[in-house]
């Protein structure tokens, strides 16, 4: 598990640096040839990628391409005015968007987190409500059992009486029996197929 977990990070650093690397050697093309326009949202995808995979990180990373993103322009770009302009809303885009979005990712993964932590609880919780429920089970059980063996009362009508009644709690213990099977085999199910 831990090598999957290695393994996904470097696969999301290396996607996330080579969209970076498309992303800068795109706006440096568009920029040396006087292309203003579309450019500038390809830098959100590297943006976007860092603040899903590595929401702690997204921040960081998204002003350091907004730095590299101003500084392209200024290098590569035209000197006017406006284009500057323009170019540095740009920069504020991105540090707004990366912020938002790492903070969005962040409380998503705390609340999966959350989550996971609260089913294997309920699971736990299912599971000794079910060891309980067969111990209760079979304590109630052999008092029973004693108790129509030891009566020993001549007098019928009481004997018909108390086996009645031990026929009774004997068949809602049946029950509970059946009941302690189907949340057996609910339990196994959410084991099997709930990573439980």
């Amino acid at each position: 598990m831990f090598n999957t977990f290695i393994h996904d990070h470097l696969l999301w650093i290396y996607l996330i640096i080579a969209t970076s690397i498309t992303v800068v050697l795109t706006a440096i093309f568009c920029l040396t040839h006087g292309i203003n326009d579309i450019f500038p949202y390809f830098f959100l995808v590297p943006v976007l990628l860092v603040a899903y995979a590595f929401p702690r990180r997204g921040v960081l990373v998204t002003i350091t391409l907004g730095w590299i993103y101003i500084v392209l322009v200024f290098v590569f770009g035209t000197s006017s005015v406006r284009a500057i302009a323009i170019h540095t809303a740009w920069f504020y885009i991105f540090v707004c968007i990366g912020i938002a979005l790492s903070r969005f990712g962040e409380k998503s993964r705390t609340n999966k987190l959350h989550a996971e932590l609260l089913k294997k609880e309920a699971f736990q919780q299912i599971k000794l409500n079910m060891e309980q429920l067969a111990i209760l089970n079979d304590e109630i059980r052999n008092p029973l059992q004693a108790i129509l063996l030891d009566t020993a009362t001549p007098d019928e009508e009481n004997m018909a009486l108390i086996s009645e009644q031990v026929h009774i709690i004997e068949k809602i213990l049946d029950d509970l029996d059946k009941r302690y099977l189907e949340s057996e085999k609910i339990r196994k199910f959410l084991q099997k197929h709930c990573d439980f």
